[in-house]
């Protein structure tokens, strides 16, 4: 081989080693944010149930209840907005924590909890009420989810 030959395949070494070792530094990467997205979603939960505990008026979300609301924003009592607030946070955040599970940015084992627990939520009239007043607001695929699991589990 000559001296060019040989130059030629160190670089190819070169290059081919680079490229194994930036693939080993994405995969590291992706790995620790799919950890931090599970920390963020975590801590938006446990915000949501400081919240909870500290607001008294929250605790009736888990009072299962068929009977929907049929009253205008207006018309609701001041707890009942209170909770219908907290839904909507409730809902952003399920939302955030749905796509990031659609794109694959948290590990899919995460979402089926999140899952349950809204159709936990789900049993309350003003969540209820509170998904349908903010739906457009929302991913149509996300508030289709929601309905849809709902609907089999009430079958």
């Amino acid at each position: 081989m000559s001296t060019t030959e040989w130059a030629d395949a160190i670089q190819a070494a070169g290059v081919i080693a680079a490229l194994l070792f930036a693939g080993y530094e994405l995969h590291i990467h992706t790995r620790e944010q799919r950890y931090k997205n599970y920390l963020d979603a975590m801590s938006g939960f446990a915000a949501a149930q400081v919240l909870m505990i500290q607001t008294p008026a929250l605790h009736a979300l888990y009072e299962a209840n068929a009977k929907d609301i049929t009253a205008e924003y207006a018309e609701l009592s001041l707890e009942q907005k209170t909770r219908v607030h907290y839904c909507d946070t409730l809902l952003g955040l399920c939302e955030t924590v749905w796509m990031a599970h659609r794109k694959g940015w948290i590990d899919k084992s995460e979402w089926p909890d999140w899952e349950r627990w809204l159709m936990h939520l789900h049993q309350s009239p003003e969540f209820r009420w509170t998904l349908a007043w903010v739906a457009p607001q929302y991913d149509e695929d996300f508030v289709r989810q929601i309905r849809e699991t709902a609907a089999r589990s009430r079958a």
